[in-house]
C-alpha cells in the first residue's frame, strides 16, 4: 500500500516538474517574482473606482481602480486600496491623490478603542503616503457622496460627522493635519460651493452654509429660508452637478436646482421628471441622480411610486437637458438598477449602474448602449467614482 502512495506522489512531482520545465532546455524555470508595477499618475479618463463598503464584513472594505472597458479580469482590475469599515471616499485631480476616510477598531471585530483616520494614497504606486487621525464620530452608514467634500481649491478635506451631534471635521490637506470641528445643529452632510463654503440639509427643509477663513476655522454660517417640504416631499441627499448647480431629486420626482456657484446658495424653481400621466414613475435608489462630463442628467427611475419606494433602485434611466429641465431620452436598463456612476469625456463616456445581483453594468453614452457586466468582484459595489 505504501508503494503505491510513493509511486502516485512520484507521479504527481514528475507532472509538476513536466510543467515548469522549458521544452528546449528541459531546466525548471521559476515564476518571477518581486515585479511592482504602476500605474499612470492621472488616469485614463473613461476609468473607474468602484467602492466596495463590504456590507457582509465590514472592515474589509475596498476601493477598485478599474479599466470598465477590458475585456476580462486581468485587464479590468489595476489595482486596490483598501477602506476599513463603511468608508467613504474621494479623489483629487489637482493634487493627484485618493483619499479613504476609515474607522479602525483596536480589537478589530471585537470592538475596542476606536480611531479614525483620512489615508492619503499615491494614484501610482497605491502606496499610502499619509495618514491624518480625526475625531472618532465621523458617520458609518449607507453609502453618501455628501460624506465629503473638498473645500477651498481642494486645500480642505470636510468630512460629515454624526453622534447623533451633526458636525463637520475640516482637515488641512497641505498641513497634513485636522484643523477644526464646524457644528451644523440638525443639518447634515457637505456640498462645497464658493470658494471656502460648505452646505449642509436641514432637517426643516432649509439648509445652512457655513464659511471658513484661509486656515480652516468657521468664519460666520448662514440658513436660507425652507427650500423643500420635508414630510411631503423631501430631497435626496445625492445631486445631479454641473455648471456649479446641484440638481436634487425629491422623492415624488420633483427637481431642487441649487447655485452653488458662490458663498451663498440660490434655489432655483423646482420642476418635473414625470409629465401628468408618469405619476407613479419615480427616482429610486442609493444614488439615483448623476452627471457626466458633457452635463447630462442621469435619474434611476422606478414605475411604482409611493411611499418608501425612494430606496428601491429602478429600471430605467432618464436623461435629461438639465438647465432646460426637458428629458431628451429614456432607455431601460439591462438588470434592475441600484446606483448610478459615470466616466469619461466626449465620446469615451460611460454609465454603471449597480444591478441587484450587486455586478456593476457597464453603458456607453449616450444612447446607454449595454457593453457587459465587469468581471472584476466586489461584494456591495454601491458608489463608482470618475477617473476624470
Amino acid at each position: 500500500m505504501l508503494v503505491k502512495i510513493f509511486a502516485i506522489i512520484m507521479l504527481v512531482l514528475g507532472i509538476a516538474v513536466a510543467a515548469g520545465a522549458n521544452s528546449d532546455t528541459g531546466k525548471f524555470i521559476p515564476e518571477a517574482i518581486g515585479t511592482i508595477e504602476t500605474l499612470p499618475e492621472e488616469y485614463p479618463d473613461h476609468w473607474v473606482m468602484v467602492h466596495d463598503f463590504s456590507f457582509f464584513h465590514m472592515l474589509e472594505g475596498k476601493v477598485l481602480v478599474v479599466d470598465p472597458l477590458a475585456a476580462d479580469v486581468g485587464g479590468q482590475y489595476k489595482g486596490m486600496m483598501t477602506a476599513s469599515f463603511t468608508a467613504a471616499y474621494t479623489r483629487s485631480a489637482k493634487r493627484r491623490e485618493h483619499y479613504v476616510v476609515e474607522t479602525f477598531f483596536s480589537r478589530g471585530g471585537r470592538g475596542g478603542k476606536r480611531t479614525d483616520v483620512v489615508t492619503i494614497w499615491d494614484p501610482a504606486s497605491l502606496k499610502v503616503i499619509s495618514e491624518i487621525e480625526i475625531p472618532a464620530k465621523r458617520l458609518t452608514g449607507m453609502p453618501k457622496a455628501t460624506m465629503l467634500g473638498l473645500i477651498g481649491d481642494d486645500r480642505f478635506l470636510g468630512v460629515y460627522n454624526f453622534t447623533p451631534g451633526q458636525s463637520i471635521s475640516i482637515i488641512d490637506l497641505e498641513k497634513r493635519e485636522f484643523v477644526a470641528e464646524v457644528p451644523t445643529p440638525g443639518c447634515g452632510f457637505i456640498l462645497p460651493n464658493g470658494k471656502h463654503s460648505f452646505t449642509s440639509i436641514c432637517s426643516n427643509g432649509s439648509m445652512l452654509t457655513s464659511h471658513l477663513d484661509t486656515t480652516g476655522q468657521l468664519k460666520d454660517a448662514r440658513k436660507t429660508e425652507i427650500l423643500f417640504d420635508p414630510q411631503d416631499d423631501p430631497i435626496f441627499e445625492a445631486a445631479a452637478i454641473t455648471d456649479s448647480v446641484a440638481y436634487f431629486p425629491t422623492f415624488k420626482g420633483n427637481v431642487l436646482p441649487l447655485d452653488i456657484s458662490g458663498e451663498d446658495v440660490k434655489a432655483g424653481e423646482f420642476w418635473s421628471l414625470t409629465s401628468t400621466d408618469e405619476k407613479n414613475w419615480r427616482p429610486g435608489g442609493i444614488r439615483p441622480a448623476i452627471t457626466d462630463a458633457q452635463g447630462v442628467g442621469y435619474f434611476l427611475m422606478h414605475p411604482h411610486g409611493a411611499e418608501g419606494t425612494h430606496k428601491d433602485g429602478g429600471s430605467e434611466v432618464w436623461l435629461y437637458d438639465l438647465a432646460e429641465g426637458k428629458r431628451i431620452n429614456r432607455v431601460e436598463l439591462a438588470n434592475w438598477g441600484m446606483t448610478l456612476g459615470t466616466s469619461g469625456t466626449g465620446d469615451g463616456r460611460l454609465l454603471f449602474v449597480t444591478n441587484d445581483a450587486l455586478g456593476v453594468d457597464v453603458y456607453r453614452l449616450p444612447d446607454v448602449e449595454f457593453v457587459h457586466t465587469l468581471a472584476v468582484g466586489a461584494g456591495t459595489p454601491f458608489m463608482m467614482h470618475s477617473a476624470q
